[in-house]
């Protein structure tokens, strides 16, 4: 029988069946990418496992940090630990070292519980003063060795400080230090001078730490802490503001520990080279806790050097080395020599790692691994890239559902708006997962039940306060809000994109001020680059500007925006440029933008020369008062 539909019903069947098919499709292309990265999900999945199983160990065991150093050190005693610079410290005299940091502060009348400072460049003392303030119950704060007067004075008492324990080096800003301190803070100040040399305490009012280490018994003191205390203050080294005194416990530090044993494949015969601030959470718990739980040999150096890292590699026999934000583009700028390719280190992790210098840094070191991390100290939210896959630093897997994904899964990647950075949310109030390609917000479950997602957050309750996000998915639950900006692609990778309040709009259109500084940088053969947006009159959004690093003045503007025009769409191409000879960088190699966004192009507060983009002449032409003034009234035409 012949059915004759109408043009309406033809529409409709026709609609249906499209819709059939692109479900079809979309089922098919899932079912593609599932396999493709099952292997990566189910490892993903056995290392959950792994740290899980881990966790509950020690939560079990009551562990800490101190108990597990002692079952290190009595298997390895004669086992080198620590090495700097030739020195070199076996387990056995770090354990003999921290015995005595305890009992000189148990007897000094300190308390389990109290909380100290240190101040002290890279060196094996540093680790072995908080490790023996541990085994006395004692929470230390690690400070970073750039702070001075004010800014160290707040890092101070944003915690409860009884006392500062600073090497000799920093006679200078310590005696700043005391000139500014309120009469009411009371804190006792302890210098370490590795020369021997004593202090006058009348005038330093300082005491002399080696005597009283030298007086102190090796042995042990009455103390057993527990698996949830804290150990140890990590300042938080944003872009802007005042740092932040992140929580470690021992359970977080076991996290991290066990989470980088197992992402690299760790074992007790690699060296590890970490060239560090061991201030920082990198250097400090990712570098550290290798040595310190599981008897890995570690390399550090005074100062990070770009020119004798990989020489430092090979001279100490490294088969594994840390990086951090910059320092790959560091060593990628240094004049090739005979120690690129001689040495022996098969993996480097950290995070930070550009994903436009993947490529070239495993071309010309002969690194068969790169294993970039993504988490904050003191977040819940973390993901890595444990397969090697280029650019990217983690994954969300493709083998489980969007439902069992929000109920279980620890990261996940929120829709934002883009103009507050504040999470968007549905009609019911809840937040919506990003879809492949679409950039958001990463964020990391909070559960009080499971020490893996746990969030002690800061010493300031309502900076931790501040961090999190309710009812996210459903009503009661809670998530570390990071306030990074990350994307993800049909396969479920993740990769970096900047941080909320970086990314500006122009021209109708997001522009990611990471992957400008990147297409910059390459250009440039890795110069020291920071961009930004910054207000113009009368334009919707915000300009881009660009500061460039450029010591000798042969930066050639015009050859530069012939490349960018090949590399950037035209709204992605900055407005502005400042040459400057030098850039601030932060001891954790973050390039601070606080200070450049405020002056803008501002000529009446820079001296450096401004560059403005006159799209007609396509060219950059110096910014004068004419220009400047034109621009400040609305009149200059972008």
């Amino acid at each position: 029988m012949l059915v004759i539909l109408s043009s309406k019903q033809a529409m409709a069947l026709k609609r249906s069946s499209q819709s059939l098919i692109d479900i079809f499709t979309k089922i098919k292309n899932s079912s593609k990418n599932i396999a493709l990265t099952f292997s990566r999900d189910l490892r993903g999945i056995q290392i959950l496992v792994s740290l899980q199983t881990n966790a509950w160990k020690m939560k079990t065991l009551n562990a800490t940090v101190v108990t597990r150093f002692n079952h290190v050190v009595s298997a390895n005693k004669n086992k080198p630990a620590i090495i700097c610079q030739d020195k070199v410290w076996t387990f056995q005299d770090l354990d003999s070292f921290s015995n005595k940091i305890a009992q000189t502060f148990v007897s000094s009348g300190y308390k389990p519980g109290d909380e100290v400072a240190l101040l002290m460049d890279n060196k094996p003392e540093f680790v072995g003063i908080w490790l023996g303030a541990a085994k006395a119950g004692l929470i230390t704060a690690l400070l970073n060795t750039n702070l001075k007067s004010s800014t160290l004075l707040h890092s101070l008492s944003v915690i409860q400080t009884r006392a500062l324990i600073y090497d000799s080096v920093f006679e200078p800003v310590v005696q700043d230090l005391q000139k500014i301190l309120p009469s009411d803070k009371t804190i006792q100040f302890y210098r370490y001078d590795e020369n021997g040399k004593k202090v006058d305490e009348k005038n330093t009012k300082a005491k002399s730490l080696i005597p009283l280490i030298e007086a102190s018994a090796d042995r042990p003191v009455n103390f057993r802490g527990n698996f949830t205390d804290k150990l140890l203050y990590i300042y938080t080294s944003g872009t802007t503001g005042l740092p932040k005194a992140a929580i470690i416990t021992n359970a977080r530090f076991f996290i991290f520990g066990h989470g980088i044993k197992t992402f690299t494949r760790l074992t007790s015969k690699d060296i590890v080279y970490t060239p560090l601030p061991l201030y920082h959470s990198a250097g400090g718990i990712l570098g550290a806790s290798n040595c310190l739980l599981y008897s890995t040999t570690i390399v550090i150096r005074n100062k990070f050097s770009a020119k004798h890292f990989w020489e430092d590699c090979y001279k100490y026999k490294c088969t594994m080395a840390q990086y951090i934000g910059e320092t790959v583009r560091y060593l990628l700028a240094t004049p090739q020599n005979e120690y690129d390719r001689k040495h022996s280190v098969r993996c480097v992790y950290g995070n930070g790692f550009r994903p436009s210098l993947w490529r070239e840094f495993k071309e010309r070191f002969g690194v068969g691994t790169i294993v970039e991390l993504y988490g904050a100290t003191e977040g819940s939210a973390r993901t890595v890239n444990i397969d090697n896959y280029e650019g990217s630093c983690g994954f969300i897997p493709k083998l489980m559902p969007t439902w069992l994904l929000k109920r279980a899964y620890q990261t996940m990647l929120i829709r934002i708006h883009q103009e507050t950075g504040e999470p968007i949310r549905n009609e019911k109030g809840f937040c919506e997962i990003c879809e492949p390609g679409e950039v958001g917000q990463i964020i990391g479950m909070i559960s009080n039940k499971n020490v893996l997602k746990g969030f002690e957050g800061y010493a300031d309750k309502e900076a931790t306060r501040s961090k999190i996000l309710k009812d996210v998915f459903r009503k009661g639950d809670s998530y570390y809000a990071s306030g990074d900006l990350l994307v993800r692609d049909e396969l479920g990778y993740l990769y970096f994109v900047d941080r909320t309040g970086d990314t500006y709009r122009w021209k109708g259109e997001n522009v990611s001020t990471g992957e400008v500084e990147a297409v910059i940088g390459s250009i440039t053969n890795h110069a020291d680059t920071v961009v930004y947006g910054v207000l113009v009159p009368g334009n919707e959004g915000r300009a881009g500007m660009v500061a460039i690093r450029d010591t000798t003045g042969s930066l050639d503007l015009k050859d530069l925006l012939i490349k960018m025009k090949k590399e950037l769409p035209q709204y992605a191409i900055p407005i502005f440029i400042r040459l400057t000879a030098d850039i601030e960088v932060t001891s954790t190699f973050k390039m601070p933008k606080f200070t450049l966004k405020k002056e803008s192009y501002d000529i009446n507060l820079v001296n450096d020369p401004i560059y403005v983009l006159d799209w007609k002449n396509e060219e950059y032409k110096k910014l004068d008062k004419e220009t400047y003034d034109k621009i400040i009234n609305g009149e200059y035409k972008f």
